[in-house]
């Protein structure tokens, strides 16, 4: 009984799954307001009952969708900053990240969607937040016990560094798609975030100015 049970649940999320990935290509392609229930359903090879059935409304698989979106991204982030690749190689993952889900669909289509909805917008301020920003903090700790970052760096500096670049590919999709095809330019970006343009504290002067210790 409790074989049949877990294959029935087996078999109800993965239609999940089918009607979330029909809806997140629907999406993509013509936004929210445009795609309708039915459009949806044809395109997973469900009825538009099955879609109510499962998400209740149309709004609410759009929280559904974009919830299990962030959730994948959250686990590329996992798999990227835990593996056993070099450090600096996991850092330039995190940063240009050209896993699917992220590429494809975390730039317009999931702004627009957090812009409009109330309660995906807490959801991901309350929960997903909180989760990346930890994984971030492990990276960092991680470089600066190996001797990449400097010990005397904020993780709160890094983190708004981080953010600033990554708010930056959000608004500009179109730099962000020419740091990922060009190659050039990715390298000479990488080299830019990750060491700076100065690279070593080479004017002390400069430094302390920007201390405010100047004499």
């Amino acid at each position: 009984m409790v074989s049949d049970m877990n294959g029935f649940e087996r078999r109800k999320e993965q239609k999940r799954e089918s009607i979330r990935h029909a809806a997140l290509e629907l999406f993509k392609s013509f936004g929210t307001k445009k795609v309708s229930v039915n459009d949806i359903a044809a395109k997973a090879g469900v009825s538009p009952v099955t879609i109510y059935n499962h998400f209740g409304s149309k709004q609410g698989l759009i929280r559904d969708v974009v919830k299990w979106l962030l959730a994948t991204i959250v686990s590329e982030y996992k798999a990227i900053i835990y593996s056993d690749r070099p450090y600096l190689e996991r850092w330039e993952q995190m940063l240009f990240q050209k896993g699917e889900m992220r590429h494809a669909y975390h730039g317009e289509l999931l702004q627009t969607i957090l812009s409009t909805d109330p309660e995906i917008r807490q959801f991901v301020d309350a929960e997903m937040q909180g989760s990346i920003a930890q994984l971030w903090m492990d990276l960092i700790a991680e470089g600066k016990q190996e001797g990449f970052i400097r010990p005397d760096m904020t993780p709160e500096a890094i983190l708004l560094y981080v953010e600033m670049f990554r708010s930056l590919a959000d608004r500009r999709p179109d730099l962000y798609i020419r740091l990922i095809e060009d190659d050039s330019l990715f390298r000479d970006f990488s080299r830019i975030f990750l060491y700076g343009l100065m690279g070593k504290e080479a004017e002390p002067d400069l430094l302390r100015a920007m201390r405010g210790d100047r004499q």
